[in-house]
């Protein structure tokens, strides 16, 4: 069975092209749009690994790290930022244990399998 990936941007394009991709790698994407729903099935149904935007409006990627500490063993999961917006150091400092990695948008598919890759093999 394929590793899944989830996937939590709020530009439901993105989420197109990131699923689009991700099932050419031969992982299984799993687009979510809300990061409620995210944190929601980190415990219920973990992934392999998280690709995480910064900027959305329900709730920030920050914020979401931050709830996601509260949920037994998903600190396990790898979380990757993939976000046009970019850290400062002072947010960096407070996950810096927490972000596998980080990627600005707009992302090569070249690099986004090589990241996955390296995260997850296959």
């Amino acid at each position: 069975m394929a590793k899944r990936i989830m996937i939590i941007d709020d530009d439901d394009r993105i989420l197109r092209i990131f699923e689009l991709l991700i099932k050419s790698f031969g992982y299984s994407p799993v687009p979510i749009n809300d990061p409620g729903v995210g944190l929601r099935m980190l415990s219920e149904d973990p992934p392999a690994l998280v690709l995480l935007d910064i900027v959305m409006p329900s709730m920030s990627g920050l914020e979401f790290l931050a709830e996601r500490r509260k949920i037994p063993g998903a600190l396990e999961i790898p979380v990757v930022i993939c976000s046009a917006w970019r850290l400062t150091e002072e947010e960096f400092a407070l996950y810096r244990d927490e972000i596998a990695g980080f990627v600005t948008k707009p992302i090569e598919p070249a690099q986004l399998r090589e990241i996955l890759k390296g995260y997850l093999g296959v």
